[in-house]
């Protein structure tokens, strides 16, 4: 499966892998598990265990290797010739006689000194003295019928397959690249698949961000193909706009006459709703699970890098379904199937975009290519709480950055926006968000020397640029 949600290099701000700036988050203590040679080996509970939806892995992984265990398993007793069979029935039959008599011997027994003579019919005794509560309630069961008014599943799936697409993505590589070495000839590899929905019946299909582009380096990929249900392939789709930051994009193909889906108001969304998910799950084109609304407005930034709050649900998301629909129970596409959590222990916990919180974007990704409004510092970063620190550490200061003529400098740590504190990069996020572009800001750094460990504060003041990205 494509397990990741790695932090992603190329982000404004970004939450990336740990420099050595002197600034740590500190590693727990991991207890060695005792080994038990005559028992399996139990997964960990949870392994940095989130990973987007798709694209889907290369075709043909590797398969896993089973564990081998001390004590081989026993092997089955094989069935011994001769008559003993029937001697095994017979003891069991005995047995069982042996218990109902020793039952009815119970019976007898207790008739004996009870010393009442037992209603023939009920087994009761004719002199019983119980005492009956002639007011006591009745448990009632009241019949059901799992419908909500909507349409069944196998509607709305029929609904929606003509306007769910698999897209293939493409890059140039050498053939012995996956072994770590380079020789040869590039030649155009597949590397994932994911899904899309069709917005317009000219050809514009709304998608992930993370379907179409690499996240190690954010480069997107070579080649873009988008299917059908029909079978119909179109090559070399365009993309018209894609943001890292919310996971979508938009691409477009030379077509005409596309079945476009309905979209619907996620905002009138309810906790139990019934939802399908559509999609290319695991390679399997077009498969369909089924789930409700398991919780609305999911704020899983710190975990994905969404800056977007998302739908829970416990519809099967797998990797593939990445850009596919979460449709209501009137087949209109109510959300953008993107990431699940993934760990031993975890089922059922899957997330989609909401379209109404996707709409704005989309409709800037289709005007202007990009997101408008978004204000950038041009750094990447990760974020730091430990040690009594907490803040934004600086890895990198882009060129166009509103900070490289400042004191600013890589490895100092954010602290502070205009006086108020951020303790990383959720939170300086937030507080830029708040200023809004053009807008001067005054931000404090935290400077460690790891020679002498001295701290010194920096205060830089900048004005706030819009971000193209």
């Amino acid at each position: 499966m494509s397990e990741y949600f790695p932090p992603e290099k190329n982000r404004e701000p970004e939450e990336n892998p740990q420099p050595d700036t002197g600034w740590k988050n500190e590693e727990q203590p991991v207890t060695p598990p005792v080994t038990e040679p005559e028992k399996a080996p139990t997964p960990s509970t949870y392994e940095g265990g989130w990973y987007r939806s798709g694209p889907m892995p290369e075709q043909n992984p590797t398969p896993p290797t089973p564990p081998v265990y001390s004590t081989p398993p026993t092997p089955p007793q094989q069935p011994k010739k001769g008559g003993k069979g029937l001697i095994t029935v017979l003891a069991v039959i005995g047995s069982v006689a042996a218990l109902t008599m020793l039952v009815m011997l119970g019976m007898s027994i207790k008739d004996t000194f009870s010393g009442q003579p037992l209603d023939p019919d009920t087994g009761i005794s004719e002199d019983s003295e119980d005492t009956v509560n002639d007011q006591a309630p009745t448990l009632h069961i009241t019949d059901w019928a799992d419908e909500d008014g909507g349409l069944s599943a196998s509607e709305i799936i029929e609904a929606n397959n003509d306007n769910t697409v698999v897209i293939t993505t493409y890059q140039m590589r050498t053939p012995s690249a996956q072994y770590g070495y380079g020789f040869g000839s590039e030649i155009m590899t597949q590397v994932g698949e994911g899904s899309g929905i069709i917005m317009t019946e000219d050809g514009y299909i709304i998608t992930n961000w993370h379907v179409l582009h690499d996240e190690d380096d954010g480069t997107q990929y070579d080649r873009i193909n988008v299917a059908l249900h029909n079978g119909k392939v179109y090559e070399d789709a365009e993309v018209i706009g894609a943001d890292r930051s919310t996971d979508l994009a938009v691409i477009k193909v030379k077509a005409t006459g596309l079945s476009a889906a309905e979209f619907g108001d996620s905002s009138k969304l309810v906790m139990g709703d019934r939802v399908v998910a559509l999609g290319n799950a695991g390679g399997l084109q077009w498969s369909a699970s089924q789930g409700i609304i398991s919780g609305l407005a999911r704020d899983v930034y710190e975990d994905t890098g969404y800056s977007i709050k998302c739908l829970q649900t416990d519809a099967a998301i797998n990797p593939g379904n990445s850009g596919g629909p979460l449709i209501n129970n009137r087949g209109q596409v109510i959300g953008i199937n993107s990431s699940k959590i993934a760990a031993s222990g975890y089922e059922g916990l899957g997330f989609s975009i909401p379209i109404n919180e996707a709409k704005t974007i989309i409709d800037d990704l289709l005007k202007y290519g990009y997101v408008r409004g978004r204000v950038q510092l041009g750094i990447t970063g990760y974020t730091v709480n430990s040690n009594g620190y907490k803040g934004f550490v600086i890895q990198s200061i882009n060129s166009n950055s509103v900070l490289k003529n400042t004191e600013a400098r890589v490895g100092d740590l954010i602290t502070a926006v205009d006086g108020e504190t951020i303790d990383g990069y959720g939170a300086l996020r937030l507080k830029l968000a708040e200023r809004g572009v053009g807008k001067t800001v005054t931000i404090t750094l935290l400077r460690l020397d790891n020679r002498t460990g001295r701290e010194t504060t920096v205060t830089v003041t900048c004005t706030l640029v819009e971000s193209r990205q």
